[in-house]
């Protein structure tokens, strides 16, 4: 039988398969399935800050009558904070009780200084590594590129700072230079880098002539970006691991993943829409694939279609429809 043994971000996972963060992964119950179901490890449900400064505000408001005095308003504001960390802490302790594979915590952060009080926090409670999901929106005329990326840079030597867990971003693919960003993420020893978020999308109703949320499941044509920029990086970066994320919904799409050079994929919208058995269906496929080639392990065929190891490895670069049909002809 094929070995599909993988190690991400220094952790050993028995498969490449990990279950991302969202609905699956939010309690223990849920958390179990995806370990039986066969997953190679599970990323936890993000602690959004967002979500807690809005919490904390709001129960500011309500009691607001009691805390009038602006000190004791801050102190009730981080007493708030500290409840809604100290829940997601047992989530992580809970599921490290529970479960047999690696347990991913995933924070969604505005401000990495409201996240480095909490980080030995992550560590004690047993947490294998940390994931964070960083996105600058410059929507300001006055924001730079260059400024945003400094930023991004400034971010991940921050992070690498706050903790010694294995850290990865999983981040957008909107850099004026992607190559330049991902290798500047390695130069700050961010472990591993995740391509790409399925951030949320704004949408309008046309019929309420409000806004709204837009499609929140990634398709599965929309792994082209992520397969394309694993290609490209995954020979280049020799220190940090590249997870294919977005539009991943069958066996084909992960084993192209790991033959441009993948040390793992993460999956949601599949596992949301078909079930966790589509976890077993996959991992049956891969290791069909793998015995009809004659590969023993994944060492065997990773990164086999990476830029650097191929003929024309320039092939990655194309983005001129005309050019394809050229050099097909």
């Amino acid at each position: 039988m094929p070995d599909l043994r993988t190690s991400y971000m220094g952790l050993s996972l028995k498969n490449p398969i990990i279950v991302a963060s969202g609905p699956l992964t939010a309690s223990i119950d849920s958390l179990k399935k995806c370990e039986d179901a066969g997953a190679g490890a599970v990323v936890l449900k993000s602690i959004f800050e967002e979500q807690i400064n809005y919490a904390a505000s709001k129960d500011a408001s309500v009691n607001s009558e009691y805390i009038q005095q602006s000190d004791f308003h801050d102190a009730f504001g981080n007493m708030v904070k500290d409840y809604y960390v100290d829940q997601y802490l047992k989530l992580v302790s809970d599921a490290k009780a529970s479960l047999s594979i690696p347990v991913i915590a995933s924070i969604n952060c505005l401000h990495i200084d409201s996240w480095s009080d909490y980080a030995k926090r992550f560590e004690a409670v047993g947490a294998d590594a940390l994931e964070l999901n960083y996105y600058p929106i410059a929507s300001h005329a006055s924001v730079s590129g260059e400024k945003v990326e400094k930023e991004a840079l400034a971010f991940a030597r921050a992070a690498r700072k706050m903790t010694k867990l294995p850290v990865s971003l999983k981040i957008g693919c909107e850099y004026s230079s992607l190559a330049s960003i991902m290798t500047g993420f390695e130069k700050e020893d961010i472990n591993a880098l995740v391509l790409f978020n399925h951030f949320f999308r704004p949408d309008i109703d046309i019929r309420s002539e409000k806004t709204c949320a837009g499609q929140m499941l990634s398709s599965e044509t929309e792994y082209y970006e992520s397969l394309r920029w694993i290609a490209l990086m995954a020979a280049e970066l020799k220190k940090t691991d590249l997870c294919g994320n977005t539009g991943i919904y069958n066996a084909d799409t992960v084993i192209k993943m790991l033959l441009a050079g993948a040390k793992a994929v993460e999956l949601c919208s599949v596992l949301m829409k078909n079930g966790l058995g589509t976890i077993g269906g996959m991992l049956c496929k891969i290791e069909h694939w793998m015995d009809e080639k004659g590969y023993k392990a994944l060492s065997d065929f990773r990164g086999k279609l990476a830029q650097e190891n191929m003929t024309d490895g320039a092939y990655w670069e194309r983005t001129q429809y005309m050019r394809t049909l050229n050099k097909d002809n």
